[in-house]
């Protein structure tokens, strides 16, 4: 019985450890005028601009798959998050091959992967996203 007492807060020590490195995003380094992948929840890093932008998730994909035929090639859209130095995240839905204005910057979504499939719903874990970001000047 008294290995029980001592197995707790093993446990409780376990259980937090695996609860905190769950939480915190990816982060890659990044720079201006260069494309940079990010998977859902993973960030980059524009230093010493300050300015860090995070894929959130798929917002709407309504892209015409691969494998099919349609008369419209339909779209897809992506929130992100971006935050400038200390300031308050801002969110941001673009659809790709379009850009935002975040500050002195312009935010381009270059392209999002996988492409899709008739035959396969794609998981929000599978999505990739492009970006670019450039001064705005």
């Amino acid at each position: 019985m008294k290995y029980h007492h001592a197995l707790v807060p093993l446990l409780l020590a376990v259980a937090l450890v695996a609860c905190k490195s769950g939480g915190a995003a990816a982060s890659h380094a990044a720079s201006l005028d260069q494309e940079v992948q990010l998977a859902p929840k993973e960030q980059a890093v524009f230093d010493p601009h300050g300015l860090t932008v995070q894929f959130v998730r798929v917002v709407e994909d309504s892209r015409c798959p691969t494998d099919v035929t349609c008369v419209w090639a339909g779209e897809v859209k992506v929130q992100l998050s971006t935050r400038i130095d200390a300031a308050a995240a801002d969110q941001h839905e673009i659809t790709a091959g379009q850009h935002a204005t975040v500050g002195d910057f312009q935010l381009f979504v270059v392209k999002v992967e996988p492409e899709r499939i008739s035959t396969r719903e794609i998981s929000a874990d599978e999505y990739r996203v492009t970006l670019k970001v450039a001064h705005s000047r």
